[in-house]
């Protein structure tokens, strides 16, 4: 127990830091100097730039046999984690109003990989942390744009190669991938400037969710049992579920425990995203992405530092 509590203490001072950055956006939407159209600029800048020199910068290193079965391994897994998750979801959330049902389904499955766990990933594991986590990243991608475009939109016909094939995402990883198996160096300008653009992710993407979290409603929240249902599937169940497998199966060291911080990451913000673009019930998820961050503070530094013991 010793152990761990000094694990969760590492780990919650990490996640304690990235709520400073996450007060700075809810206090610069409390005083206006983040409007709606501001949020939504930064936004496009971590999607269309931060996150693909996230991905890039991470996987622009030498070739090496080991990380390259440990990146096929962390992408499988995590992507099976998201499957199952899925299948449970369809099991337990049933009902006729699908406007509700489509968002308690899509904030259980999807985590917020991008802004919660890559800053979470660098803070507690450096470069290799990062580097399993855009593999995540990778695969959350793939899955928004197949599963969760036919969540939402509850239309298979939705669902859009080309959205899958050219989202920023996938093309960073893409170029990554080409720059890590050829062991391409990148020029020094250019690296440098991939490297700067990378470090904006955590305050930015803190700050969008400080933003939101300034106009959520979570004490209505509170009032909906599905709500409490949700976040302890997201933040606890699922979680567990996904150590225990993954002990299981072998998985290991950085591996594990970037693969965990994925997966006990709180819902996507991206779960508001579409919610608003298939007219779903958007105040219900803006609600759900907000609890679990906040609870994410406690939950995500208990699961990880439990999943430290197991490395």
């Amino acid at each position: 127990m010793t152990q761990f509590f000094i694990n969760f203490s590492t780990v919650f001072v990490q996640v304690l830091i990235l709520f400073i950055f996450i007060a700075c956006g809810f206090a610069g939407a409390k005083k206006k100097f983040i409007t709606t159209e501001g949020s939504k600029v930064i936004s496009d800048v971590i999607l269309y730039f931060v996150t693909p020199c996230v991905i890039i910068d991470s996987l622009a290193i030498e070739f090496d046999k080991s990380k390259f079965i440990g990146l096929i391994t962390c992408f499988g897994a995590f992507m099976l984690v998201q499957i199952f998750t899925a299948c449970l979801v369809h099991l337990l959330f049933r009902g006729d109003d699908k406007k509700t049902l489509r968002v308690l389904r899509y904030a259980t499955v999807f985590s917020n990989v991008g802004y919660m766990g890559l800053p979470l990933q660098k803070a507690v594991l450096g470069d290799e942390g990062v580097f399993y986590g855009s593999v995540c990243v990778a695969a959350f991608n793939v899955f928004v744009w197949t599963y969760g475009i036919v969540c939402m939109s509850g239309d298979r016909k939705k669902m859009s190669p080309k959205g899958l094939l050219f989202n920023p995402g996938i093309i960073a990883t893409t170029v990554g991938l080409i720059l890590f198996i050829f062991s391409i160096k990148l020029p020094m300008p250019v690296a440098s400037a991939i490297e700067g653009m990378a470090a904006l992710n955590t305050p930015l993407a803190m700050m969008v969710i400080g933003f939101n979290l300034a106009g959520s409603g979570i004490i209505a929240a509170l009032k909906n049992k599905n709500v409490y249902f949700v976040t302890a599937l997201r933040l606890i169940i699922i979680p567990l579920i996904s150590l225990l497998t993954l002990y299981l199966c072998g998985i290991r060291g950085t591996l594990l425990i970037s693969l965990i911080i994925a997966c006990s990451a709180p819902s996507a913000a991206v779960t508001t995203v579409f919610s608003v673009k298939y007219g779903n019930n958007v105040e219900l998820s803006v609600n759900l992405v907000a609890l679990t961050t906040l609870l994410s503070i406690i939950t995500m530094s208990a699961i990880v530092a439990l999943a430290q013991l197991f490395q």
